[in-house]
């Protein structure tokens, strides 16, 4: 069996921070100049610009990333995921695909892959 791979490793942390969240351990793990591709939605870069942006997303009463798979190559870790989030007694579960690019034990660049419409559709469900 093969040792654990410190940057699957480091990505798994990242993901498992999100439940609480864990806004101090999420920080910790991205590079100061950090670029962050959400979707359709414009890129941010920088960690007071993502940082601002994922503290001002939602509100949710509470947040769970499920990894449904992890795979790395060279210094890119890729994640199937489920990002569940809960408000007002609802779920909205969204299908994502992460890429995370690491780079001197940081996330240097996120980007993630979804259907913004379900992810609306759901949202406005919810309220």
């Amino acid at each position: 069996m093969k040792p654990p791979d410190e940057r699957v490793a480091l990505v798994e942390a990242f993901c498992e921070a999100w439940s609480g969240p864990d806004w101090e351990r999420i920080e910790a793990l991205l590079a100061a100049e950090i670029l962050y591709l959400n979707g359709p939605l414009p890129p941010l870069r920088g960690h007071a610009a993502v940082m601002n942006y994922l503290q001002s997303a939602g509100p949710f009463d509470a947040v769970r990333w499920d990894i449904l798979h992890i795979a790395r190559r060279g210094d890119t870790v890729l994640t199937e995921r489920v990002d569940r989030m809960w408000m007002d007694g609802r779920t909205v579960a969204l299908p994502i695909m992460g890429a995370f690019r690491l780079e001197n034990g940081l996330i240097a660049e996120w980007r993630d892959y979804f259907d913004l419409a379900s992810y609306r559709a759901q949202q406005t469900a919810v309220d």
